[in-house]
């Protein structure tokens, strides 16, 4: 009985000594005060819509003003959300240091074209397929004109994006996309001038692949100005026009 008792008290003392501990320990975090803001992004070295600047105005407007405030009674999960509301965000992390920073991390979305339709529609379009609202800060894009929907925009030249995204060669070539009454691609080059036709905007790979190899292959030996069209609608083959 003496031998229970005395572990009781033991197991007793343990919570006991744990409990107080936990006050001890959390008591300074639940008074600590905010010493400030930290911005950070995650895609230092992409083309991004919003900067620290613009993230600053946008919580300015709900009176946002956390240093000097108890970090417990700042509302992260309102912030996260105002944040995440604005287009040209993806996602939002925010949580405080030891120190008592408050840290906010930020995902931009990614554009990958920049559409002016010919219906007079303007609007970016992210990796995933995101439509976003032109504005923000200028980016450096392919431009798409022409016969272009929204939805067209957010699936197949979505997937035309990417792929002159990651592309090495492709990704500073594209200047222009234009989409005609059919539906179909046409690239204008930053450089040559010429007009590349892609047809229906499937296998777009393989055609752009054609395409490089003609460049490299031929076209150093007849010259850059002798065609104005190279057409590599048709599988397996290249043709030109002067």
């Amino acid at each position: 009985m003496i031998k229970t008792l005395l572990k009781s008290l033991l197991l007793l003392a343990t919570l006991g000594y744990l409990v107080f501990a936990l006050i001890k320990v959390s008591r300074p975090t639940q008074e600590m005060v905010c010493t400030g803001v930290e911005y950070m992004f995650t895609d230092s070295d992409q083309i991004r819509l919003i900067d620290q600047p613009m993230v600053e105005s946008l919580l300015a407007k709900n009176d946002f003003a956390p240093k000097g405030k108890i970090l417990a009674d700042i509302d992260m999960t309102d912030i996260i959300e105002r944040l995440s509301a604005n287009p040209y965000i993806d996602t939002v992390t925010c949580y405080h240091t030891a120190s008592g920073k408050l840290c906010i991390r930020i995902t931009p979305r990614h554009p990958l074209l920049h559409v002016y339709a010919q219906d007079g529609d303007e609007f970016y379009v992210d990796e995933e397929g995101c439509i976003m609202p032109a504005g923000g800060i200028a980016a450096d894009l392919p431009v798409v004109t022409g016969q272009v929907t929204r939805k067209m925009a957010s699936t197949r030249l979505m997937s035309l994006g990417n792929l002159l995204q990651n592309d090495e060669y492709w990704h500073g070539q594209a200047q222009q996309i234009v989409i005609d009454e059919k539906g179909w691609v046409e690239i204008i080059p930053r450089y040559s001038g010429q007009r590349i036709l892609l047809g229906e905007p499937k296998d777009l790979e393989e055609k752009l692949a054609r395409v490089r190899l003609f460049y490299e292959k031929s076209m150093p030996k007849v010259g850059w100005n002798k065609y104005s069209i190279i057409n590599a609608i048709y599988k397996d083959q290249i043709i030109c026009t002067k």
